[in-house]
């Protein structure tokens, strides 16, 4: 689905079976109703050893507000990482809004142009909301290099964030391919019209 480059370096994270196992708890998770956003940002930790090779720290769940015309932040990962982001943020998580249509910010043009993002600077992901300042110190709380924002295919448009504690480049194919495979099937789940499509990745 997705045409981006990451530096030409190889490590061997046994990454096709990690996501073969992330898109059968998912697959299983639509089966029993039992999926939740929680859920959605928690599971590529529960293989502690393959999420530690991959220096992912935190993954972030963001939808579409059609009221209110504004991005909003939904679910949290439940690591170390997340929660000193919490700590050091100057706005509670799920009060932080983005316009949807705001220029500058990251996350909204990737959802309005269906292109994945990356940035160093966290301020790409928090303006307006927070100035330079604030979300400088809450990457640096969180102790996180890097972040890919990738579009979810969902009628109201959605993204999620995967963060990591290495710089871009140190990140391989392999991250790439965790992260289209994964957001594909986290749309596919959440787009019940779209179910019956082609979902290979």
């Amino acid at each position: 689905m997705y045409n981006i480059s990451m530096p030409d370096k190889k490590r061997d994270l046994g990454i096709e079976s990690y996501i073969s196992q992330l898109e059968a708890d998912l697959i299983s998770s639509s089966r029993s109703k039992n999926t939740s956003y929680e859920a959605i940002v928690n599971n590529p930790f529960k293989d502690k050893i393959t999420a530690t090779t991959l220096d992912l720290g935190i993954i972030v769940f963001l939808l579409v507000n059609t009221d209110t015309k504004t991005i909003d932040r939904v679910a949290l990962s439940d690591t170390e990482q997340a929660k000193n982001a919490v700590k050091m943020s100057a706005i509670p998580f799920h009060d932080i809004k983005i316009p949807v249509s705001h220029p500058d910010n990251i996350i909204s043009r990737a959802i309005s142009t269906h292109t994945p993002r990356e940035t160093e600077d966290w301020i790409d992901l928090f303006i307006p909301a927070f100035t330079s300042q604030q979300a400088r110190f809450n990457q640096l709380g969180a102790g996180i290099e890097c972040s890919w924002v990738f579009p979810l295919n969902i009628p109201d448009g959605g993204a999620l964030i995967y963060s990591y504690y290495q710089p871009y480049h140190n990140l391989t194919d392999d991250h790439k391919k965790f992260m289209t495979a994964y957001t594909n099937r986290v749309s596919w789940l959440l787009n019940p019209a779209g179910r019956d499509q082609n979902t290979d990745t």
